[in-house]
């Protein structure tokens, strides 16, 4: 089961969206914004086991250290604890595989997230289908960054 945790802090199951099977990546989502969230359920679980979702950057340290995830997928503005502030914390305790999804286009952003060892970096306007890739492209090592980016 999944434990969404709700920006009142509320924390509901989420039954529907576990799948165990397979070598599916295990990612966690962190993002305030409940509809987006709702919508990544439904478009990653296809691909990815989703470990936990939390709507802030401090839960996302505490589900991090209890489901140990192979990829977090994070959006930067968050309450109680940015998305940046929290890689931040979580980097000194070892490599991570992290992908930002985020509305900030700017590239005082990105820079700050290829800072903090950011492996991808990806616009919440961007198809699902890019989310897919730049999470494969992170797990592997590479760096991502989405295509309205790149110019």
């Amino acid at each position: 089961m999944i434990a969404m945790e709700h920006p009142l802090g509320q924390t509901q199951k989420n039954s529907q969206s576990y799948q165990s099977g397979g070598s599916r990546l295990k990612i966690v989502l962190a993002d305030d914004n409940l509809a987006l969230m709702q919508e990544l359920l439904r478009s990653l679980n296809k691909d990815f086991e989703i470990v936990g979702t939390v709507a802030n950057g401090r839960a996302l340290l505490e589900e991090y250290e209890r489901l140990h995830p192979e990829v977090i997928v994070t959006d930067i503005s968050m309450p109680l604890m940015d998305g940046f502030e929290a890689v931040a914390k979580l980097s000194r305790s070892g490599a991570l595989k992290v992908v930002f999804l985020t509305v900030h286009e700017e590239p005082a952003f990105v820079d700050e997230a290829k800072a903090l060892g950011a492996m991808a970096y990806v616009l919440k306007r961007s198809h699902p289908s890019v989310l897919v890739e730049a999470i494969h492209s992170a797990h592997a090592g590479r760096f991502f960054l989405c295509s309205e980016l790149r110019e």
